[in-house]
């Protein structure tokens, strides 16, 4: 018994020390390139691809930007190493057989796809992400809008890595957000998907240096079997998002019910509920989405705060956002894609109705599949935007 409790005791005290074991791997911090951007894109002799990296060399404090300086001039703490290959392995080895170091993958959060790359099809790099255990499957894809090598001529402005700037949007939920995992679930379940899209040469900071290059996020990319085959613009982006769900807040604006001016609100508190029915061989979808709403600014001459007139605006505002989702839907039917994945809901809800259906779910939601868009949107806060309590109290 004595020796038992002093074997366990050394076992105790000997434990903490496993956790003071130093690097994981073999390979030194120092021997390592960290990718942090992969840019794809399509070239005539294959696959065309960019890896952002941090130059650690040129991170040194008390400069300005926090860059290092070569021969004088200021030199920003990244850099791009370009190769094409026949496919994303040998543009990948070529890279790696020009650096130094050893390319890891931990920290790579976000990769971006060429608009001709993603229209020939992105399944040759879903491949490569499969096999490449390093990559986190929570990075973030984004679709471009022409090269996505553009995207290394953007200006830096508020933030140090341009990689930086892609984890923001997602992480703000401003567009819409696919990760890894998403494509990959994707395209096991056919390849239909929705990513965000890069738009360039958006007005921004006008003082910058590359200010041609101003990126945004006011589009996004329709995927059918893997391939890009139509882009929404900004409204239809929002729309999206409702359906999708996870985001934070969405602004749209509605004509005022009472003289058809412009009034904008700022949509949060969102919750979108997918419900499909089944009657006889009859499928459809009801996609119930509620929310509430605050007045961000009107042009109109409506008193907010009378109760009627709101309830109108209210019910504007719901017809309005169920015509732009009824418009999205007609879109996606168009090209046969269901990019909103509404065939899971049918496959958790009716698997033995889905069997029967799978092979022509395409045709069959394009031609035959009804979509209801069902909003209610309750407007809560409204400020101060046209006749606030406290001018009426004053009158």
């Amino acid at each position: 018994m004595f020796y038992a409790q002093k074997l366990l005791l050394s076992c105790m005290v000997c434990l903490p020390l496993c956790l003071l074991s130093g690097c994981w791997s073999s390979i030194e911090l120092n021997n390592r390139a960290f990718a942090r951007l992969l840019l794809i894109d399509k070239s005539d002799k294959g696959i065309e691809l960019t890896i952002g990296f941090p130059l650690p060399n040129r991170l040194s404090a008390g400069k300005p930007g926090g860059g290092g300086e070569t021969g004088g001039k200021s030199s920003q703490p990244f850099t791009y190493v370009t190769k094409i290959g026949k496919d994303l392995d040998e543009a990948y080895d070529k890279i790696q057989l020009d650096l130094s170091r050893r390319i890891t993958f931990g920290q790579t959060r976000n990769i971006l796809l060429g608009q001709e790359f993603a229209q020939s099809g992105i399944t040759p790099v879903i491949d490569f992400f499969a096999r490449e255990s390093a990559l986190h499957i929570n990075a973030n894809l984004y679709v471009t809008e022409g090269k996505a090598l553009r995207f290394a001529d953007i200006p830096v402005t508020f933030e140090r890595f341009p990689t930086d700037i892609l984890s923001a949007y997602a992480k703000q939920k401003i567009t819409v957000t696919t990760t890894i995992k998403d494509t990959l679930m994707s395209i096991y379940n056919g390849g239909d998907m929705v990513l965000p899209m890069l738009v360039f040469g958006k007005n921004g900071a006008e003082r910058e240096e590359k200010r041609k290059n101003w990126v945004g996020v006011n589009k996004a990319a329709i995927l059918k079997q893997g391939k890009m085959v139509s882009a929404l613009n900004m409204k239809e982006m929002r729309s999206a998002l409702l359906i999708l769900g996870g985001v934070r807040e969405v602004e749209f604006d509605v004509a005022s019910p009472s003289d058809s001016k412009e009034v904008r609100v700022l949509v949060r508190d969102i919750i979108t509920k997918v419900k499909p029915r089944i009657n006889g061989d009859q499928v459809s979808l009801l996609i119930d989405c509620k929310a509430k709403a605050l007045v961000l600014s009107t042009n109109s001459n409506m008193d907010v705060t009378d109760s009627k007139q709101l309830s109108k605006l209210e019910e504007s505002l719901d017809k309005e956002i169920q015509n732009n989702i009824a418009q999205l839907i007609s879109k996606s039917k168009s090209v046969q894609a269901d990019p909103f994945q509404f065939s899971n809901y049918l496959k958790w809800r009716y698997p033995q109705k889905w069997q029967s259906i799978k092979t022509d779910w395409r045709e069959r939601y394009a031609t035959v599949v009804e979509v209801d868009p069902l909003v209610h949107i309750t407007i809560k806060w409204f400020g101060a935007v046209k006749k606030p309590e406290w001018n009426q109290i004053l009158k």
